[in-house]
C-alpha cells in the first residue's frame, strides 16, 4: 500500500463516525472550524418536536440523543450510539416546523434501519485500493468537493466501490421510506420535506460551479422530491397542523440559535427595540457575547420576573454570574433551575462547577453530588470526568480522582494515561473494593497487570 494511501486510509479511519454517517441534505462533515454546542434547552427542544417519531418507531422516550454542530450548512446526520447530530444551519434556514420535524423523521429512519453499524462494518472491512478509493470520495464529496471525488471514482470502479456506492443509495432511499412512515404515524405532513428539496431543486437552473454542493454529490435528488412530492398528494387531508405550543418551541430555538451564532451586534440591531420574551431572550445572550455582562444581567433578570419558572432563564443566569466571577451568586441560580428540572446533566455540571470555583471546602460534598449526577446522566462526556476528578482531590479521596482520571483517559482513547493512573489509583493505601475492581479490569483489558 502507498504512502499516499496508508495515510488516506488512516485519515478515513479516524474520521469514520463523522464520514459513514448517513448524510441528508448538505453533505459536509465536521470540520476543525466547526465546533459544538452543548445546550440544554436546545437539544431538549429538538427532543421535544422527535417526541411523536421516537414514539412511532417504538423506541422509548429520550433514547436518541440530540448534538448540535456549529456550522452554517443545511444538514443533519447520524452517528454513534443513537445519536443525532444537528448542524445550526438547519435551525436556521428550515422554513417551517414540519421541515426540521421531517428532516429528524429520515434521521431515526437511518437510526432504525441499522445503517450507522452497517457502513462502518464497510469501512472496516475495506481492505483494496478501489475500496479505499471509495471511501475517499465519500469523504470528499461530504467536503464538498464533488469534481475531485468524482476524480477519484473513475479509478475505483471495481465491484466493491459500486457495491459501497449503491448501499448509499439504497439507504437514502430506505431512510426516506421509514422516515415518511414515521411522519404519516405521527400525522404530520411531509409538505416540509418536499418544500425544501423544491428550495434546493431551484438550483439546477443555476451555473455549476454555483450550485449547492447536494447537487454536485448526490444525482437523485430530483427522484428524492417526487418521492416528497407524490406522499404529500397522497396524505392531503389526512395530517394535523403543528400546534401552536410547538410552533412556539420551533421560534424560540430558531431564535436562541441566531443569538449563539450570529454576530452579537447584529442580533442586537435586530432584537434591540423588542419586548417579545423570545427577543429579549436573543438580546441578552447577544450582550452576554458582547462582554456586556450586567446589562445582559439586567435583561435576564427581567425575564425571570416575566418567567419565574423556566428553568433555562435561571440556567443563563448562572452562565453570567459565573463569567462575572461570582460564583456563589451563579451557584444559587443554577441550584434554582435544577429545583425545576432536576434531571438535566448540563446544569448539574454548571452548578458543580460553580461549586468549584467558589472555593469552598463546605461546597465539596455538595460539588461531587452534582457532577455524579451529571455523569450518571451523560456518561460518555469526558468534562465531567475532569471536574469530578478535581472535586474528589480537593476532598482528599485521591484514589477516586485517580479511577475518574483513568475512566477519561479511555474515552478519549488515551489507554497509556488509562493505565498510568489506574495504577496511581492502587498506591494510595487501602482503596475501596469498587476502585480496586475498575483499576484492575483496566490494567488487565491492556496487558498491563502485575503480579
Amino acid at each position: 500500500m502507498s504512502h499516499m494511501m496508508t495515510t488516506m486510509f488512516r485519515m478515513i479511519r479516524k474520521t469514520a463516525r463523522y464520514f459513514t454517517a448517513i448524510l441528508l441534505f448538505m453533505c459536509v462533515p465536521i470540520t476543525a472550524s466547526a465546533g459544538m454546542i452543548r445546550d440544554t434547552e436546545l437539544e431538549t427542544g429538538l427532543q421535544t418536536l422527535m417526541e411523536p417519531l421516537v414514539k412511532a418507531a417504538g423506541y422509548p422516550p429520550n433514547s436518541i440523543a440530540i448534538r448540535i454542530i456549529i456550522d452554517p450548512n443545511y444538514n443533519a446526520f447520524v452517528a454513534g450510539e443513537q445519536i443525532i447530530y444537528v448542524h445550526s444551519g438547519l435551525l436556521l434556514n428550515a422554513k417551517s416546523a414540519e421541515e426540521i420535524i421531517g428532516v429528524l423523521a429520515h434521521e431515526i429512519g437511518h437510526l432504525k434501519a441499522g445503517h450507522v453499524p452497517r457502513r462502518d462494518a464497510a469501512i472496516a472491512d475495506a481492505n483494496s485500493a478501489n475500496a479505499l478509493a471509495a471511501l475517499a470520495a465519500i469523504a470528499l464529496a461530504a467536503g464538498g468537493g464533488g469534481d475531485t471525488a468524482a476524480g477519484v471514482l473513475i479509478g475505483g470502479q471495481d465491484q466493491a466501490t459500486r457495491k459501497l456506492l449503491q448501499t448509499i443509495r439504497y439507504d437514502e432511499a430506505v431512510a426516506d421510506e421509514i422516515g415518511l412512515s414515521l411522519l404519516d404515524k405521527s400525522g404530520i405532513s411531509a409538505s416540509g420535506l418536499r418544500d425544501m428539496m423544491q428550495r434546493m431543486a431551484a438550483q439546477r437552473a443555476l451555473p455549476e460551479n454555483r450550485q449547492s454542493r447536494y447537487y454536485q454529490t448526490h444525482p437523485a435528488a430530483a427522484e428524492r422530491l417526487r418521492t416528497y412530492q407524490d406522499h404529500v398528494t397522497r396524505r392531503a387531508g389526512q395530517t394535523t397542523p403543528i400546534n401552536d405550543e410547538m410552533l412556539a418551541l420551533v421560534d424560540r430555538l430558531e431564535t436562541k440559535m441566531r443569538a449563539y451564532v450570529e454576530p452579537p451586534q447584529s442580533v442586537l440591531a435586530q432584537f434591540d427595540d423588542a419586548d417579545a420574551l423570545t427577543h429579549l431572550y436573543a438580546k441578552s445572550i447577544a450582550l452576554y457575547r458582547r462582554g456586556a455582562l450586567e446589562p445582559a444581567l439586567t435583561v435576564i433578570d427581567d425575564l425571570i420576573d416575566m418567567a419565574p419558572q423556566d428553568p433555562f432563564f435561571h440556567e443563563f443566569r448562572g452562565d453570567v454570574l459565573l463569567s462575572m466571577a461570582k460564583p456563589d451568586a451563579a451557584a444559587l441560580a443554577y441550584k434554582r433551575a435544577i429545583s425545576i428540572r432536576p434531571d438535566s446533566p448540563q446544569i448539574l455540571l454548571n452548578y458543580g462547577r460553580a461549586l468549584l470555583v467558589s472555593g469552598k471546602t463546605e461546597s465539596l460534598t455538595d460539588a461531587i453530588s452534582a457532577l455524579e449526577q451529571a455523569l450518571d446522566g451523560e456518561p460518555k462526556w469526558t468534562f465531567v470526568y475532569r471536574q469530578l476528578a478535581i472535586a474528589y482531590g480537593r476532598a482528599g479521596r485521591l484514589a477516586d480522582a485517580d479511577i475518574t482520571l483513568a475512566d477519561e483517559a479511555l474515552m478519549t482513547g488515551d489507554t497509556q494515561q488509562a493505565i498510568k493512573m489506574a495504577k496511581r489509583s492502587l498506591s494510595h493505601g487501602t482503596v475501596g473494593s469498587e476502585i480496586q475492581n475498575r483499576a484492575n479490569d483496566i490494567l488487565y483489558r491492556y496487558g498491563a497487570a502485575t503480579e
